[in-house]
This record gives structure tokens, C-alpha cells and sequence, in this order.
């Protein structure tokens, strides 16, 4: 994949750490990108598939947003003065403007079209001071929800409209947008996702109490029987597609469109009613202070049992020493 970006002007700031890393997934960048990026930085490591590079003096001379619309698939960004961004870019006829708009209501969570692209953009800011980070752990982590994302699973896309509510870029009378299914057991891609946004635990299990179960994967025997009745010529033209690229969506094309298919059978369950904004922080607020007084009154229980016990062990004493006593008389 060919880059083609114009060089930008260095910006020499102070900094303490900064972790880029980029990600091609679909397919591996051309000679030409990579003598782009390898202008961009002496010191970053760069392969056809990948740019990583920390900072702990001076700054990233390139564009993040000009390299994901033109070369990468996934971006993580971490700096130690709380800013985290996780960028993925996928193909445009899958995740469509429609799709999206509901979950982007803040700054939390964007998206813009690139082409024949869609980027989307999570992004958490902690002002809670400098810390420690590890830029390193989160790609591995996180570069899985963009598989899941191309099979249809919503999941983290509700998460980053969670982290628009929780930080209250959100009005509290604003509906929430559709909850995807399995938020109640998610995956460990999803569970360090959360973390990566840091998500109120007690917010998630209010959202999750809305959630359905993931739906059954379609049995080989239902596959076989709609990928029969496909014309031949759709055949064909996918199976020729998988023999001359081996990393083309195919897979993921056919998943989808048996999935809409199935759109014709009736619902397995009624829609829940979807709720607010503000309803879910005071839901969240009221399962906060609901675990807090369990806790509290779980401790208060454990000192009066210590106390009783400590009560007990005193009148034993008293008692042996009396009977000293009276044995010495």
C-alpha cells in the first residue's frame, strides 16, 4: 500500500513518554511507504506491517490521522500525561455511516469516511496527573476487536459511547443506541478495551443488564444449504476472490450476508427498552452506593464479630484468673 504523504515539519517539545504504534493488517505496505515512514523517525522501529516508536524528548514528526486514512488499520497512541487514543480503520461498506452515527455522540468516540474507508477514533483523556505507562501491552490487547468489529460484533463501539456518557459529553435525556449482544461475558480483547477507556465497572453492569446473549453460530448444516442456493455466479466470483487473495475479506463477506439473510426471521425476543443517559449514571450511582454500604456493613459485621470474640476470650480470662486466685487463698 502506497503512502504517498508529504513530509511534515518537526515539533520539538518536552515530553516524557510517548508511545506510536501503527498496524497494517489487510496487507503490507509498499517500498515507497516505507521510505516515508522511515524519513519520519531514524530511531522507530518499522516493518511492512508495523511503525512503533517511543518518545521520551521530541515529538512524533508525522500525522497519526493522515497515516491510518492512508496506510494503517489500527493506532494506538499513550502519554504519560493521560491521553490515550485507539484508531481502526475498516472497510467503509462494512461499518457505514448509518451503523455509526448512533455510538458517535462525543468526543470519546468519532468516525469519519476516508475513501472507501471508515476511521474510527476512541479516545480517553485522565487528567488525573503524569503516571506510568506501558504503551507496549495494548496493541496485542486491543487489535482483535477489529476482527470482531468485522463480524458484526458491536460491542466495543457501545463501549466507547459509555466512555461519551461517563465523561458527560452526553445530554442526560439522550437515548442510548442499540446494546449489542454479550456484553455480560465479554471476550479478553473487549475486558482490556475497558480498561483501556477506563469504564466504571458498575456503569458496564448496569449497560450489560440490557444485553442479550450472543446469538448461535450458524450450524455447517445451514451454511451448506444457503451457500447452495446462491447464484453461480456470486459463487464463483467469491470462491476466485479467495484463490487469488488470501487475505481478502471473503470470510467475513459471506458471514455477513448469510447474517442478512436471516433478517426476515422473526426476532428470537422482544427489544428492551432503551434507556437514557441519565438514567444509566443513576443506575450506575445507585449500584456504586449499593456495593459500597454491602461493604460497609460486611466490615461493621466483621468488627462486631471480632469485638465478641475478643469479649469472650477476656471473660475466660478473668475467670481462670479467678480461680487462681481462689485456689491460691
Amino acid at each position: 500500500m502506497d503512502c504517498g504523504l508529504p513530509l511534515l515539519a518537526e515539533r520539538w517539545t518536552v515530553s516524557e513518554y510517548q508511545y506510536y504504534e501503527f498496524r497494517a493488517v489487510d496487507r503490507p505496505l509498499e517500498e515507497r511507504a516505507l521510505r516515508t515512514l522511515r524519513a519520519l523517525s531514524s530511531r522507530a522501529e518499522i516493518t511492512p506491517t508495523s511503525f512503533v516508536n517511543t518518545y521520551k524528548w521530541g515529538d512524533f514528526k508525522g500525522d497519526p490521522d493522515a497515516l491510518m486514512e492512508n496506510c494503517f488499520d489500527a493506532f494506538v497512541y499513550v502519554a504519560n500525561w493521560g491521553t490515550r487514543r485507539f484508531v481502526l480503520r475498516l472497510p467503509g461498506r462494512l461499518l457505514t455511516r448509518q451503523l455509526l452515527a448512533p455510538y458517535c455522540g462525543g468526543e470519546s468516540l468519532r468516525a469519519h469516511k476516508a475513501g472507501e474507508f471508515a476511521v474510527i477514533h476512541f479516545c480517553r483523556q485522565d487528567d488525573g496527573g503524569e503516571e506510568e505507562e506501558e504503551g507496549e501491552v495494548w496493541m496485542a490487547s486491543l487489535i482483535q476487536l477489529r476482527a470482531d468489529l468485522l463480524r458484526g460484533d458491536h460491542r466495543c463501539l457501545y463501549v466507547g459511547w459509555l466512555c461519551c456518557a461517563q465523561n458527560e459529553e452526553l445530554d442526560d435525556d439522550e437515548i442510548e443506541p442499540p446494546v449489542p449482544p454479550g456484553l455480560k461475558a465479554v471476550s479478553r480483547s473487549l475486558e482490556a478495551f475497558v480498561e483501556f477507556m477506563g469504564i466504571d465497572s458498575e456503569l458496564l453492569d448496569i449497560a450489560a443488564s440490557a444485553s442479550a446473549q450472543p446469538k448461535t453460530p450458524p450450524s455447517r448444516d445451514e451454511l451448506t444449504a444457503w451457500i447452495q442456493a446462491l447464484p453461480e455466479q456470486d459463487k464463483d466470483a467469491l470462491l476466485v476472490d479467495a484463490a487469488l487473495n488470501a487475505a481478502s475479506e471473503t470470510g467475513v463477506e459471506i458471514l455477513r450476508r448469510f447474517d442478512l439473510s436471516q433478517k426476515n426471521s422473526p426476532p428470537a425476543e422482544a427489544q428492551p427498552k432503551r434507556r437514557t443517559v441519565g438514567e444509566l449514571l443513576a443506575a450506575a450511582r445507585k449500584l456504586s452506593e449499593k456495593k459500597a454500604r454491602l461493604a460497609s456493613e460486611r466490615q461493621a459485621a466483621a468488627r462486631a464479630r471480632k469485638e465478641r470474640e475478643a469479649a469472650k476470650a477476656r471473660a475466660r480470662y478473668l475467670d481462670q484468673l479467678a480461680r487462681k486466685g481462689q485456689a491460691t487463698w
